[in-house]
């Protein structure tokens, strides 16, 4: 195996495209771990299953498998066909892209992370799970990663969040006419004896083109995020992937919502998800998580509320377009069973 990084430059050359492929220390992790019979073929076969090449970075079959293990069982629990679960493969890769693209940036602005910030991280998720360094570890370890992987996975968050406080956030701009619209909509027509808020995540995706085969591929990645939430993953987590805009909605006054997220969530009680709601555009999804009654709001008493709503509304729409100026600067290239688009697979899907 101490042969293993040497091989792996050379195989990358021969089957690289237009640049080199390297593997970073997830993926050479996950090499080194495989058993090969002995001979290089087995090894030049697994550098082959690469899912996508991105610059010099690659993105390995296993490392999507690694994502999409727990999640596919419980899409075909919810009655997912082999094209569900091939257009979820097809997300997971493309945000595994994304985070190789960033990984890119951060090397290209040296950009790290510091052993420091890495021990942070550590400390921080072992006390909000209630564990000792030592107990994560085992946990670790026990679920089959090393524990220099799981350190290279944080390092990764670390610097992912750097790139995007550094270079995304600040462009996320909020004008004081925005919070005073926004404000005008949400609680200009709220009686003088208060009412009833609620606080609602959604998860929405839809068509700007407004054609009914966009609106159908929206509405099927909305369906595939209902089915993942219904399976058990967090709706948070599955409706930031999903959405177009930022899932948490945070509490708003009964009488400022639409008419079909009213009458939705009227029926709903704290904690539930509904169905999938079409739209004329698209299609989403709601989840109630909390309800209570609240005094009229002056606008000095909302508006750091309004602030952060609208800031976290910027920032999403920020990152969608620094993530499309990436793929356009930077060679990517989707290997083997991902070299169709999501939208391929989305246009044989039938009427």
């Amino acid at each position: 195996k101490e042969d293993i990084p040497a091989l792996l430059d050379a195989l990358a050359a021969r089957h690289g495209g237009p640049t080199a492929a390297r593997f970073d220390v997830e993926a050479m992790n996950a090499l080194l771990n495989y058993q090969y019979p002995g001979n290089v073929r087995e090894l030049e076969n697994e550098v082959r299953r690469l899912a996508a090449q991105i610059g010099t970075e690659v993105v390995l079959v296993s490392e999507v498998d690694r994502v999409a293990r727990p999640i596919e069982p419980k899409v075909r629990e919810q009655g997912g066909t082999d094209q569900d679960i091939a257009m979820l493969r097809s997300d997971i890769l493309d945000k595994l892209i994304e985070r190789k693209l960033i990984q890119i940036v951060a090397k290209r602005a040296e950009i790290e992370a510091t052993e420091f910030e890495i021990d942070d991280a550590v400390n921080s998720i072992a006390r909000e799970n209630g564990m000792t360094v030592e107990e994560m570890q085992k946990s670790v370890t026990a679920q089959g990663l090393t524990w220099e992987a799981y350190r290279a996975r944080l390092a990764e968050e670390v610097v992912q969040s750097k790139v995007l406080g550094g270079m995304v956030r600040p462009r996320a701009k909020v004008e004081e006419q925005q919070i005073r619209r926004l404000y005008d909509q949400r609680y200009g027509a709220m009686p003088a004896a208060g009412g009833q808020e609620l606080h609602i995540l959604h998860m929405a995706a839809g068509a700007d083109d407004g054609k009914p085969e966009s609106v159908g591929a929206a509405c099927d990645r909305v369906q595939r995020g209902l089915s993942r939430v219904r399976g058990g993953e967090p709706f948070a987590k599955v409706a930031s992937e999903v959405s177009m805009a930022a899932p948490d909605l945070g509490y708003l006054p009964e009488h400022a919502l639409a008419p079909w997220m009213r009458e939705t969530a009227a029926a709903m009680q704290p904690g539930q998800v509904s169905g999938v709601i079409r739209l004329p555009v698209g299609c989403a999804v709601l989840q109630l998580v909390d309800r209570r009654t609240i005094e009229a709001l002056t606008y000095d008493q909302a508006k750091g509320q309004l602030r952060a709503v609208l800031t976290e509304q910027a920032f999403q729409e920020e990152y969608v377009k620094f993530i499309e100026r990436l793929r356009k600067q930077t060679y990517v290239e989707r290997r083997g069973a991902f070299a169709e688009s999501l939208d391929d697979i989305t246009a044989r899907l039938p009427e």
